[in-house]
């Protein structure tokens, strides 16, 4: 049972039972507080995404030597750049004397990256080039004064960072998953930025992975693609740190147009562990990703990704973008911004029931139940 009847911020890790939500059939959310409150986000902010491989990229926006971008990633500012050795490497963002931040944006670097508050430069490898007047400080130590690097590794055509030193490999997190992707998407590595809307979205990243993980709203709240993806030929399946909700389409004028000679057209959409959602639609020539990256309690940074193939856009992929831009994706928003104000309230009792099913259908949620047992065992 998952049920809590009372609970105190001050001791949740205590309250929080040692089976939550393993049992998907009779499972309830977390309580209210873990979506709200200060003291829950930071032990997660330290022990989850301070510690867990974060998708922050397609490989194609660091495809070439000098090739940047930065994220900002529970408060810390990364960048990530390829080397003129083809190398690429990730870096905090800021300047080891001061700590001015180095980089903004994305691009393409210069062959050194300088800061703009005392002109340090730095190579692209992250070793000191040049401190003005380092030569007349006593006990100038240059070979301790690089940028501060972490973990970096291209999987699944995907960038990820990790800011645990002692952290392995992104397949260990995600077994499976690159080959599952590339099942899905046979083009994932040839893909290419299309469209990146970003928003402050004032909502726990918690309550946004729930909401992706289940299609029991679909049919409500996104008539155009269930108008497309059929919730009745719909399954989810879990994994390793993954789940797949797999299923059969149809072309929409309200949302997927499939070309004709696409036989048995068929949606993919992967959640991984911690926070990043990949998105095969029908006709599986192009993708969306939605990152997630939280700010604090109730804010997280999202960057909800559009991949083409192409560079020149046909006219149906301009106007599947603006579905994306102005349907789609306000929908998603706006559910979450009101769960999240609803939280809140003295009408809600504090814990949401998990609709799960015996048949685990296309309406079922137990994928919420698997994402949820995975976190509590983060507060235990």
């Amino acid at each position: 049972m998952n049920k809590i009847n009372s609970l105190n911020t001050t001791d949740l890790a205590e309250k929080l039972p040692e089976d939550f939500c393993a049992d998907p059939a009779n499972a309830w959310t977390f309580p209210k507080a873990f979506y709200t409150s200060a003291q829950v986000y930071e032990h997660e902010k330290e022990q989850i995404f301070a510690k867990s491989w974060i998708c922050v990229a397609h490989g194609s926006e660091l495809a070439n030597s000098n090739d940047y971008i930065t994220r900002k990633v529970i408060d810390e500012n990364i960048v990530i750049i390829r080397g003129k050795d083809q190398v690429l490497r990730a870096f905090y963002n800021v300047c080891p004397h001061r700590g001015h931040e180095l980089l903004s944006g994305s691009g393409k670097a210069k062959n050194v990256i300088t800061c703009p508050y005392h002109a340090w430069t730095f190579k692209l490898d992250g070793s000191l080039a040049l401190a003005r007047n380092c030569d007349h400080v006593e006990n100038f130590d240059k070979e301790n004064s690089s940028m501060v690097q972490l973990k970096v590794e291209e999987y699944a055509g995907f960038v990820f960072i990790n800011m645990d030193e002692n952290a392995t490999c992104v397949e260990d997190q995600l077994p499976g998953f690159a080959a599952k992707l590339a099942e899905a998407c046979t083009v994932v590595k040839d893909l290419k930025l299309a469209a990146r809307f970003v928003t402050e979205t004032p909502a726990n990243w918690k309550v946004i992975v729930d909401n992706y993980l289940e299609c029991y709203h679909c049919g409500t709240a996104h008539p155009g693609f269930a108008d497309s993806v059929q919730v009745d030929k719909y399954w989810h399946t879990t994994h390793q740190n993954w789940t797949l909700q797999y299923g059969y389409a149809r072309s929409s004028e309200k949302s997927f147009k499939v070309d004709p000679s696409i036989t048995d057209p068929e949606f993919h959409g992967f959640w991984t562990w911690p926070s990043t959602m990949f998105n095969v639609p029908p006709g599986s020539n192009f993708m969306t990703v939605i990152y997630e990256f939280p700010m604090d309690a109730e804010t997280t940074l999202q960057h909800y990704d559009i991949y083409f193939t192409n560079e020149e856009l046909t006219q149906d992929q301009k106007d599947l973008i603006e579905w994306y831009r102005n349907v789609f994706r306000p929908e998603d928003l706006d559910l979450v911004e009101s769960v999240q104000r609803g939280l809140k309230s003295r009408g809600y009792r504090g814990q949401g029931r998990i609709m799960t099913d015996k048949q685990r259908s296309g309406i079922s949620e137990h994928g919420i139940a698997y994402f949820q047992n995975l976190v509590a065992q983060y507060h235990q």
